[in-house]
């Protein structure tokens, strides 16, 4: 147990020191977090005239579990004061920054670790993510490769690896690959989807369609299991919503102009349908800034309007002069990341439920819908290991067909009550005839022709998402038509979207 420096410099440990750290760590064994959080704090508060790096360090490690980074940061930073060759704790620390996206500093620690044990796995995840993010994709694969070279167990490394590169069937990792699979049933649920995820890509990419198809069905059993859904409260949004915005409440709220030159742009989409693209494709225009999947929206309503289940009653009634007030208060909250622009896109796919909410906030705004083969679109959201607790509608085959069919019903609706809201890009168009589309999208919002938008591939922009890999190469026709090679598991999904084709 460790020795508390008092600020004189002695050193001592009273009976409810001990006692409470025994109470925090039997927290911790039982899966308590919050009350290991809370015994740990009290401990620090308690005693402020001692250190306790190992309090400090344990405790940031509860709220990275807790998914509370920002505080975690300054709980690592105390340890390390102490114990700077402390390699889990500096890997703690860059892993808090990395999730708060401050990604240099990550990358530091990251390395500083590693300088101190150049074979910890975990570092090498962290630089591998860092340097992926950066749009170095070749290092970042070489860092995962070496993190399977020290442990070849590694869940986490072969699902960032297979999100990374493409795999043959000769390929010596997918064979390292498969002989994990007598291990998998022992791991945590989240470390066997990853598995499962990893080893349906990289089967997919050998042509072993059928064995892909049951790989990816594994991980996303693993995955289903963890979540309840109650579908009949998706089924009564859709019609509160519906009804709440109808066209005489919209027409009363026309499209206008920006009246000081400033855009706010929305990329609006069934999930995995194109909007990495599409912003990436817009972001590389000088005028534009792409913000990526940020809660703005949501920001500036709750406070109002209360949370997003709420918005299609609270919001509609809300008087004009707070309308404006709150369209004002988005404008100002994303502009300020980028003060130069003239257009600054929001890629939150979920906004395509609040077109009308939108239209009442924001009528300058131009709302751009990437519109995807429904097979493609929900394949994709199939085949794909989302992060946390996002989209857990999609890993189940007919769950996913319902969800699909809820998302288009409500598009029809926009189109039908605010026909001049949205500007439809269909994902095939967007591969078949690049330039044409992307002339298409500029004119729509104003902006003049720039011929940097057929480059997209070469800005080296962060993108956050999923598709960081996809949008740092040209365009490539592979992902059309590819659920075409998983058909004939897929019919339950294609007989409740194919009036949606």
């Amino acid at each position: 147990m460790e020795k508390p420096a008092r600020s004189d410099g002695s050193h001592g440990v009273t009976p409810e020191m001990e006692q409470r750290l025994r109470l925090a760590e039997a927290a911790v064994q039982a899966h308590r977090p919050d009350v290991a959080l809370q015994t740990y704090q009290a401990l620090l508060d308690a005693h402020p005239e001692c250190d306790f790096p190992a309090v400090h360090a344990k405790l940031g490690f509860v709220l990275l579990g807790l998914r509370r980074y920002a505080e975690a940061v300054p709980h690592f930073a105390q340890a390390l004061e102490k114990h700077s060759d402390d390699v889990p704790v500096r890997v703690g620390l860059a892993y808090a920054l990395q999730r708060q996206s401050n990604w240099s500093a990550a990358e530091d620690h990251y390395r500083r670790a590693l300088a101190l044990q150049p074979e910890h796995a975990q570092a090498m995840l962290g630089m591998g993510t860092c340097l992926r993010q950066r749009g170095h994709l070749e290092d970042a694969c070489a860092w995962f490769e070496r993190a399977l070279q020290m442990d070849p167990g590694c869940m986490d490394a072969y699902h960032l690896l297979s999100t990374l590169r493409r795999f043959a069937e000769n390929d010596p990792m997918l064979a390292q690959c498969e002989a994990q699979q007598a291990r998998v049933a022992a791991l945590p649920p989240i470390k066997q989807a990853r598995y499962w995820f990893a080893l349906g890509k990289m089967r997919e990419d050998a042509g072993r369609f059928d064995d892909a198809f049951v790989a990816y069905a594994a991980g996303n059993r693993v995955r289903a299991g963890l979540f309840v859904l109650d579908e009949s409260d998706a089924d009564a949004w859709l019609e509160r919503t519906r009804a709440a915005f109808d066209a005489t409440l919209l027409a009363a709220h026309p499209r206008r102009s920006s009246a000081d030159g400033r855009v706010p742009v929305f990329v609006i989409v069934m999930p995995r349908s194109g909007t990495s693209l599409i912003e990436q494709i817009l972001a590389s225009h000088p005028n534009v800034h792409g913000a990526g999947e940020i809660a703005d929206l949501r920001d500036v309503l709750v406070g109002k309007a209360g949370e997003p289940q709420c918005w299609p009653e609270q919001a509609t009634g809300l008087p004009r002069e707070v309308l404006r007030e709150l369209g004002d208060a988005y404008v100002e909250r994303v502009f300020r990341r980028a003060p130069q622009a003239t257009h600054v896109v929001n890629k939150t796919t979920l906004n395509y439920r609040h077109v009308g909410l939108i239209r009442m906030l924001l009528p300058q705004a131009r709302i751009i819908h990437a519109v995807r083969d429904p097979m493609d679109s929900c394949f994709s959201c199939f085949s794909h290991l989302f992060n946390g607790d996002n989209l857990p509608y999609s890993y189940d085959l007919q769950t996913l067909g319902r969800y699909y069919v809820r998302y288009a019903k409500l598009m029809q609706h926009w189109r039908t009550v605010v026909p001049d809201a949205v500007l439809d890009v269909r994902y095939e168009d967007l591969v078949r005839d690049t330039e044409g589309q992307v002339r298409r999208m500029l004119d729509y919002l104003g902006l003049e022709w720039n011929a940097a938008c057929l480059d997209f591939h070469r800005n080296r922009r962060l993108v956050e998402t999923a598709s960081r890999a996809q949008v740092t190469q040209p365009i490539y026709r592979s992902s059309v038509a590819r659920w075409q090679h998983f058909e004939k598991h897929l019919q339950p999904l294609l007989e409740l979207v194919a009036p949606w084709r």
